[in-house]
């Protein structure tokens, strides 16, 4: 995996986990990849890196949180008039949209 400098600017992975329910996807996802970094550094004590994996998880659960909200909001306003999914869009079905980056 490509190592990405850190951003001075960037907050620690720490700090981002104290105020994770107000995380974008955008800061969760970065924080994660900031965390799929330091675990892959080769000097990390078992203690800090089960830390580390468990800030991760969090941050799992959180952008997944946003991705099934996205999901959900696409469902309603891909709604018919009469309350039914709009079968076609763009040459694709709905469902084929939808489950689209699953396959990726």
């Amino acid at each position: 995996m490509a190592q990405r400098s850190k951003n001075k600017n960037s907050p620690e992975i720490s700090d981002i986990l104290t105020t994770v329910d107000a995380l974008t996807f955008e800061d969760a996802l970065e924080a994660l990849e900031n965390v799929i970094n330091e675990l892959e550094k080769e000097d990390l004590s078992l203690d800090r890196a089960l830390t580390i994996f468990e800030q991760g998880i969090v941050l799992m659960r959180k952008c997944d949180s946003h991705l099934k909200s996205a999901q959900g909001k696409i469902k309603e306003l891909l709604k018919g008039e009469n309350g039914e999914f709009v079968e076609k869009m763009l040459g694709t079905t709905l469902e084929s949209f939808l489950s689209r980056d699953e396959k990726q």
